[in-house]
């Protein structure tokens, strides 16, 4: 199985992550852009595993210390890639709680023999293989969720469409 865990969003957030997706498509000439049921922040990537119970056991210790926290959308941005940009948005308020979930995450799965990038940005993928003039219009209703839970998911390419599904979640303090 593919893994990574992932914070997923509230209706709110995912209106307006909807709604930049869909000004972004309306001026590119071509992308690969994120499914609604799809969106989502990764906290840690793991990969090829089927090492499920493990994880779940880094998660529920990392979750029962750390406290539930709000996230705000912040600003759109792109990585450069031949082919075509990463387009995504970052997170304003709630970044530094992100980023230390994310930490104790990695050091808790690498601990228990998982190679995991230690790299983490706080963004959300709008879309990939974007090709679209670099000033584009993403700016984003202002948007907020409540990070209380993260979930272990799953990635899979059905009929050529990516499916991510929830397995496990375990709930902030």
């Amino acid at each position: 199985m593919r893994l990574f865990i992932a914070v997923n969003f509230g209706q709110e957030m995912k209106e307006s992550l909807i709604d930049a997706i869909g000004r972004l498509r309306a001026v590119s000439s071509r992308g690969n852009f994120t499914r609604a049921v799809n969106l989502h922040l990764t906290l840690a990537f793991i990969g090829e595993t089927d090492r499920v119970d493990d994880i779940s056991e880094v998660m529920r210790a990392v979750a029962s210390v750390t406290p539930a926290f709000e996230i705000a959308l912040g600003e759109p941005g792109h990585f450069r890639r031949d082919g075509g940009d990463i387009r995504w948005v970052g997170i304003g308020e709630g970044a530094s709680e992100l980023s230390e979930l994310s930490s104790r995450l990695t050091s808790g799965l690498i601990a228990a023999g998982f190679d995991v990038d230690r790299r983490f940005t706080p963004h959300i993928t709008l879309g990939r293989q974007v090709s679209a003039p670099r000033r584009t219009d993403t700016a984003l209703i202002p948007a907020k969720s409540r990070v209380d839970k993260i979930s272990l998911m799953r990635s899979d390419r059905v009929n050529g469409v990516l499916k991510y599904t929830e397995i496990f979640s375990a709930p902030l303090i």
